[in-house]
């Protein structure tokens, strides 16, 4: 593990809460990987599936900020084995509700892009 790699996964998830918050579908699509997969609860519902949706559904709607939210977020420590990664994200005020992400990185050809997230709604 190096300072460059921890720098870089730490990069990629800010890009992917700074991309969530000011609606940037761009951005949000830049950090996952194409065959990236996002599971998790929103409330009682079970969502699976790709980063698509997500993307789409936020990329289209007003941002966060140009509504006037405020949303705060914490990110865990980064561990890193090898070329995967994993960070943890708490997320406040996100369109009304509160998220704990788990997010998986894996680094393929010198760059590390988010394989996995996995969420829940608190």
């Amino acid at each position: 593990m190096s300072v460059d790699d921890i720098a870089e996964v730490q990069r990629v998830i800010t890009q992917y809460v700074e991309g969530y918050i000011h609606a940037d579908a761009e951005a949000l699509k830049g950090a996952f990987a194409s065959d990236a997969v996002m599971n998790g609860y929103l409330e009682d519902r079970l969502i699976e599936g790709t980063p698509e949706v997500f993307i789409r559904n936020v990329g289209t709607a007003p941002s966060l900020a140009s509504k006037g939210i405020s949303p705060r977020y914490e990110v865990g420590e980064v561990e890193i084995r090898g070329k995967a990664a994993a960070v943890t994200i708490q997320e406040y005020g996100f369109g009304g509700r509160n998220f704990t992400d788990y997010m998986h990185l894996l680094k393929r050809d010198g760059s590390w892009k988010i394989i996995s997230k996995t969420f829940s709604t608190f």
